[in-house]
């Protein structure tokens, strides 16, 4: 049999990697053996992985509401099923037997997408291709447009600036009506060539004004300054936009305003909306069917409000069909735990087993202490902590290496006239005292510090050297909303900002500032919110699916022993001799 790589190689949608890629693809790519009769995949079950036939012989059949198939494929060796779901989850519809024994191998779609964000330039060579032979190779047209909705697809993304995470799909975005952009710069427009009329008269009148410097005076500067603000209105209408992904609701608001320049985001989870309402309150917006959305959460602690937006319908409909995704897969994810429960409980035999394959042992790197760190994020054992922008500690040490650099020079000035050994002491002695401030700076921004952990969110304040501090902390499952915000110039230009934490009393909301890319922050702690709810959803069910196993099991028991009477009468009874003598 040829080695994994070299069979993923053989299959049409691989067929344009090159032999280090596929054998990269390989180590991610785990192979199962199944016997005859074994169920690869259950009809409704959540599908999120690619299913590729190695040998043997897999059958899909789809049933309806009343269990007659309606649909059937047999899946042979080099067949596969769905790219589609490498991207996307979505619900399986058929489910899959095998009826000979063999082996498949099941690509689970997050790590291939998080293969991917390692390995971009592999992206261009899924690109759906005919050859000259008429043969199709890459992704599926459906598989690719999705991929193409994804982070992943481009480094340099049109909503980059968003910070999605690499397995989010841009399932529709809008920005704000051109009527909104035609309206600002009409009047602009209309300025400038009013302004034209006017310097050409006068300029026919009073020849002075004709000249070189009057040209630049009078029309030039006004012209670059109109066109200025034309161009300031484009910006600042394109850099506002409303993005619906797979996973959340993100308002993304750019201001180019002078007094408040800068980004604000706000981002809400699509499992958290409770209501999307349309507001069109006049003729006007009806005419050019513009309208404002109002997207809220079930505790009304959290809105977004975005105006004037092109066919508001669009974005309730897209928000409804999300969300009719996220409740099948949720249904689909809570059968396949009942199963998973039921098997663990009578003790079956798994349907696949996983094929063991030799791994060639990577010689372990050594590991660098990090005894004085000062990285701005740094995850170790499970807790991110994040600090203030380098920008800050520059600013905290600045006089330090100013009263330094003034020592040395006076010192150097003095000697110059003298060359007395009693000079370098107090000099010596006031360095040194320079450098301690140096070094408590440096120590007090480094031990100020934000934590995310598997529960909580941390705010740390201490002063240098274990002489004092605060900490305040929220749970992850109290925190109702988080917004990112780069308030200013130098913080839009710096990349730092603040992240705000709505929790559920209002006294306990705590503030992540000055933290280098708060749009990272904010996904970091959306991110283990939504794990922390996941874990606790799936701890509650689990002991819930624990109790309904053991009532199937306890009425097997009384099954078997055929104690449990009829609920219903038999179809052949007869009237005349009831069923049990009664």
């Amino acid at each position: 049999m040829s080695s994994k790589a070299e069979f993923l190689g053989s299959l049409k949608i691989f067929k344009e990697l090159h032999p280090d890629e596929l054998r990269a693809l390989a180590e991610i790519c785990p192979e199962y053996e199944f016997d005859t009769g074994a169920s690869i995949a259950y009809q409704r079950d959540v599908a999120n992985s690619l299913y590729i036939v190695r040998s043997g012989r897999l059958f899909a059949s789809t049933v309806d509401e009343r269990g007659i198939v309606r649909e059937s494929k047999p899946y042979t060796p080099g067949e596969y099923f769905d790219d589609r779901w490498l991207f996307t989850p979505m619900a399986h519809k058929a489910t899959v037997r095998a009826t000979e024994p063999g082996r498949v191998i099941i690509i689970d779609g997050p790590t291939f997408v998080r293969f991917l964000a390692n390995n971009r330039d592999i992206v261009d060579a899924l690109e759906p291709y005919q050859n000259e032979k008429g043969e199709q190779t890459g992704l599926s047209e459906e598989a690719w447009e999705t991929l193409v909705k994804s982070e992943v697809a481009a480094s340099e993304g049109e909503f980059r600036a968003a910070g999605l995470m690499p397995d989010e799909l841009v399932e529709y975005w809008t920005r704000r009506s051109r009527w909104v952009l035609w309206f600002n710069i009409f009047f602009r427009v209309l300025l400038l060539l009013l302004w034209v009329g006017i310097y050409s008269f006068l300029a026919a009148r009073y020849p002075l004004l004709a000249t070189n410097v009057g040209t630049l005076l009078l029309f030039i500067i006004p012209g670059l300054l109109l066109g200025f603000f034309i161009l300031y209105s484009f910006l600042d209408w394109r850099n506002d936009y409303l993005l619906i992904t797979n996973k959340q609701v993100l308002h993304y608001e750019f201001s180019l305003n002078l007094r408040s320049f800068g980004t604000n985001i706000q981002k809400l989870p699509i499992d958290r909306i409770q209501s999307v309402t349309i507001e069109q309150p006049n003729f006007i917006s009806n005419l050019l069917n513009l309208g404002t959305v109002r997207i809220t959460t079930a505790s009304q602690s959290s809105t977004i409000v975005f105006d004037f937006v092109n066919t508001p319908l669009e974005v309730k409909n897209a928000l409804d069909r999300i969300s009719r995704r996220v409740k099948e897969l949720d249904a689909g994810h809570e059968q396949a735990l009942m199963r998973r429960s039921l098997e663990d409980h009578f003790q079956l035999t798994p349907p696949v087993r996983k094929v063991t394959e030799e791994e060639t042992q990577q010689p372990a790197k050594g590991r660098r202490g990090r005894r004085f760190e000062l990285a701005t994020r740094l995850e170790e054992g499970g807790t991110v902590t994040y600090r203030k922008s380098r920008i800050f500690l520059l600013l905290e040490m600045r006089w330090p290496l100013i009263l330094g650099a003034g020592l040395l020079l006076v010192y150097y000035l003095l000697q110059q006239y003298t060359s007395s050994p009693l000079l370098a002491l107090p000099f010596g002695i006031l360095l040194l005292l320079d450098l301690g401030w140096l070094i408590w700076e440096i120590e007090d921004w480094r031990n100020d510090q934000y934590q995310v952990d598997d529960r909580y969110v941390i705010d740390i304040d201490r002063t240098p050297f274990g002489f004092g501090g605060t900490r305040r902390q929220a749970e992850l499952s109290n925190i109702q909303n988080v917004n990112a915000s780069r308030p200013g110039f130098l913080a839009t230009i710096f990349r730092y900002g603040t992240v705000f934490i709505e929790t559920a009393g209002a006294s306990a909301d705590i503030a992540f500032e000055r933290v280098t890319n708060p749009n990272q922050v904010q996904q970091d702690i959306f991110n283990r919110r939504e794990r922390l709810q996941r874990q606790q959803a799936e701890a509650a069910s689990a002991q819930r699916r624990k109790e309904y196993a053991l009532v199937l099991d306890v009425y097997q028991q009384i099954s078997e022993q055929g104690r449990v009477p009829r609920r219903t009468a038999s179809l052949d009874a007869n009237p005349d001799n009831p069923p049990n003598g009664e």
